[in-house]
This record gives C-alpha cells, structure tokens and sequence, in this order.
C-alpha cells in the first residue's frame, strides 16, 4: 500500500447511487480534486448479494487495515472491529421506526450499531437533529460526533434550457405541466398522503397537471405503498443523475413532505434547479428547507392548502425560485469535503 494516511471503506461501490452513496461519491470527488491521498479498502466483486458482502466486512476487512491506519466508512456502517475508524452516520431512522424497514436488516442494525458506535474514534453526521437522535439513543457518543452539512453540486444542479427540458419530458412522456416528487418509496416518505392531499386538489388543477413520482423501492424497506389509480399520478421509477436536473427544472413545483430526515438532499437539488419547494416542518428537514413552503407532513389537509395556493400563485413561484437558488448555493461538497479531511486529520 501507499503511504497515503487513511482508508476509504468502499463497500457501496457496487450499490446503486441514492443519498448516502451520492454523498460519499461527492466528498471523495473533492478530495480527489485537492489530490487528497487515500486507499481502499472494499469486499471482492465475486461477492454478489449484500449480505455476503456484509459479512466480508464484518470479518475479513478489519484484517485488511494496518493498525496505524484510520477507515473512514462513509455510508452507515462499518467493521465493528475496527477501532481506528470515522463513521458518517446519516441517521437513525432504522432505529428509531424499525416498522419503515425489512425486519431483517433492522435486526442486522441492532447488532452492528452499538458496539460500532461505542469503538469508533469519531462520527460524522449530516445534521444537528440527526446528532440529537444519536447522542439520545446511544449515551456518550456526543463528544465525538461532529455535524457537517451536506452540500449541492451547482454545476450539475441548475436550470436547465427548454431544449434540454423537452428531450427529458420526451423520454419520459411528460405532456402536462407537473408537480414533482422524489425519493425512494419507503413509508417514511409519506406518499401516500402526498397522493391523497393531491386527489383533495381542485379538479380543475388535476384536469390540468400531474403528479410526477420519480423513485424506486430498496431491499432495506418496508415496502408496502400503495399505487393511486389517479391518471394524473404519473409514477416514472428511478431517474438517472443525468436526468433529474432536467426533472427539477421541468417542474411546476417539487414537493417532499417526508416523515423523517437526517438532511434531506432533494429539497437543496430542486432550490439549486430554480424549482419552488414544499417540504416537512419535522426532523432535519427544518433545519435545512430555508425558504421552502413547510407544511406538517401528518395532515394531508396541509400538504393539499400548500399545494393549492403555490400552483395557483405564480407571483410566489417566482420569488421562491430566486431566493431558493441563493440559499441552495450556501451547502458545498468541498466545504463538507474539507471539514471531513480536517475531522479525519484530528482522529488519525
């Protein structure tokens, strides 16, 4: 191995690309681009299913990091053998509402995580709720926990043409103005009251418009949503990154009224593409929504007086775009990337 001073554990280099492996994909890209050295550390390609690969972590992988070495394991989970070690621990929502996900990888968690939590030299979180939750359901870890926000890639998330625009609304046959939704569907997304709340709509705005749901469902979840059979709620499955600028910017309004978040990336990504946001008043979401329209995300009465009065006002659609954008642009990857560095500089 090279001299470099740190591990990166690249376990979710073969998963597809949602939050936490965007996240970790972003902060390694500056550190490459500060020439920041590192090495990894991750289970063979042979290994297909997941949980193999959690087991190769768990057993083979802390014999893989020299003891003058820290691991930085940037996606929720770690070898709980390994000592010299950062985690970036997203959040606790499999803890704190095990119903939301597979029982399986809850009781997988349960394991794992406080034994990790107790041995690693540091932990990274993504919010000051999310550093509340952890602090209150595992005792003395606050010390050595430290928020770093998230950030938003401005050069990748920003308006798009028309041009661009209408080859994405092509593609995916999107003839209606729309309101969009994204994220995976997990409960704690709370879609089915979004469907709900937008099925109370005037019929005049649903004769109009769509509801465009963009996302797929994951093994870790509790999947039991249900799909409307409103023909204005148009379900499109997952978008590639290349795509969901352009989704962004097509749309009339982005609404995310989640039950649970430790940041919540996709109400930043639609302010950066100049798209006015409705989201939660609960968890992170509160933290991070700054100028957003913010509704509890419990009464679908609120989401649909939110919906209603934003699509109907175009005059605030207008202001909120601007103001959006300015408090996007504060969240940067190399600012995140930079306090990382530090954090593992002062652990290693």
């Amino acid at each position: 191995m090279s001299s470099s001073k740190f591990i990166i554990n690249g376990h979710f280099r073969t998963q597809r690309v949602t939050g936490v492996q965007r996240y970790a994909h972003e902060v390694i890209s500056q550190f490459d681009k500060e020439n920041i050295s590192y090495d990894w550390v991750q289970p063979p390609r042979k290994l297909q299913s997941d949980s193999l690969r959690q087991l190769w972590m768990q057993t083979v992988m802390p014999f893989k990091i020299p003891a003058d070495r820290l691991l930085w394991s940037p996606t929720n989970i770690g070898p709980v053998y390994c000592e010299h070690q950062l985690l970036t621990l997203h959040d606790i929502a499999d803890q704190l509402y095990p119903e939301w996900f597979d029982r399986k990888y809850v009781r997988w968690r349960q394991l794992i995580l406080p034994g990790l939590l107790k041995r690693v030299r540091g932990i990274v979180t993504v919010s000051e709720f999310s550093k509340r939750t952890i602090a209150q359901l595992f005792p003395g870890t606050a010390e050595k926990i430290r928020v770093i926000y998230n950030g938003v890639r401005i050069d990748h998330f920003y308006p798009r043409t028309d041009n661009e625009i209408e080859g994405v609304r092509e593609d995916l046959g999107l003839h209606k103005p729309f309101v969009l939704n994204v994220g995976s569907l997990d409960p704690r997304k709370n879609t089915s009251r979004l469907i709900k709340a937008w099925g109370k709509l005037q019929q005049s705005i649903r004769n109009e418009m769509d509801l465009v749901i963009a996302g797929g469902g994951a093994q870790q979840f509790a999947f039991h949503h249900q799909k409307s059979e409103d023909e204005n709620v148009r379900f499109i499955g997952y978008v590639n990154n290349k795509q969901l600028p352009v989704l962004y910017s097509a749309a009339e309004v982005f609404v995310y009224p989640s039950l649970f978040e430790g940041f919540g990336l996709p109400v930043l990504e639609a302010m950066a593409c100049k798209t006015p946001v409705i989201t939660s008043d609960k968890t992170a979401l509160k933290e991070i929504s700054g100028p957003a329209v913010t509704v509890d995300p419990i009464s679908v009465e609120e989401i649909r007086s939110a919906l209603e009065k934003l699509i109907q006002s175009p005059a605030q659609r207008s202001r909120m775009k601007d103001r959006g954008l300015k408090w996007a642009s504060r969240f940067r990857w190399e600012h995140c990337a930079k306090q990382t560095y530090k954090y593992i500089k002062k652990i290693s």
